[in-house]
């Protein structure tokens, strides 16, 4: 027997993915992604990681952006400040030998980071750190941030979020009625749990 994908009606979905999202940031707007407004969210997160970061003096892959574009569903997202901090980093440094060497720090982490000087602050939050040495080149990675799933009745399997680069921030905010810049976007992909 094969298993399928059972996909509720995505305006059903709205409601309890605003609630997961509500665990990182004040959610002001979600909206399901169509097949062509993926394809163009690809093609600009291609364009910005053929850039690289940094002026294009680093490489860089935004893991997060194509792990959403992957799942079953994919929904814009615009978001307030967030409210509490992401399970993971919204961005981190690797070397070649995926050894994490810098990372985005939570507000929580700042001052200790700051006390204990085993890191040195590239920005207000983003540290690279003096050990471990990184081998061969280094590239930044912006993950996928997955959500707490909570209970077995969850129609999902995943549920996650990535934060886009900058064009895609521009496409996504462009789908969202351009709002202002302290507004956040990011993409939300979520995957079904297959029904017998």
């Amino acid at each position: 027997m094969n298993a399928t994908h059972n996909h509720p009606d995505p305006d059903e979905l709205v409601p309890q993915l605003r609630a997961l999202l509500s665990s990182l940031a004040d959610v002001f707007a979600i909206r399901l992604l169509t097949n062509e407004e993926r394809s163009e969210a690809k093609r600009l997160e291609d364009l910005a990681e053929s850039s690289g970061a940094a002026g294009g003096l680093m490489p860089f892959v935004n893991e997060g952006i194509h792990a959403a574009l992957a799942s079953d569903e994919v929904f814009a997202v615009t978001t307030g400040p967030m409210t509490n901090e992401p399970p993971t980093p919204w961005t981190i440094m690797v070397d070649e030998d995926d050894q994490v060497i810098g990372e985005w720090l939570p507000q929580s982490r700042i001052p200790e980071a700051r006390e204990n000087k085993r890191c040195i602050f590239l920005s207000d939050d983003f540290v690279m750190y003096k050990e471990p040495r990184p081998r061969g080149k280094s590239r930044f990675v912006m993950p996928f941030v997955c959500l707490p799933l909570e209970g077995d009745d969850s129609p999902f399997t995943v549920c996650g979020v990535g934060s886009p680069s900058t064009p895609g921030d521009e496409y996504i905010r462009s789908l969202m009625g351009n709002p202002g810049p302290d507004v956040a976007t990011l993409l939300l992909g979520v995957c079904f749990r297959p029904s017998l």
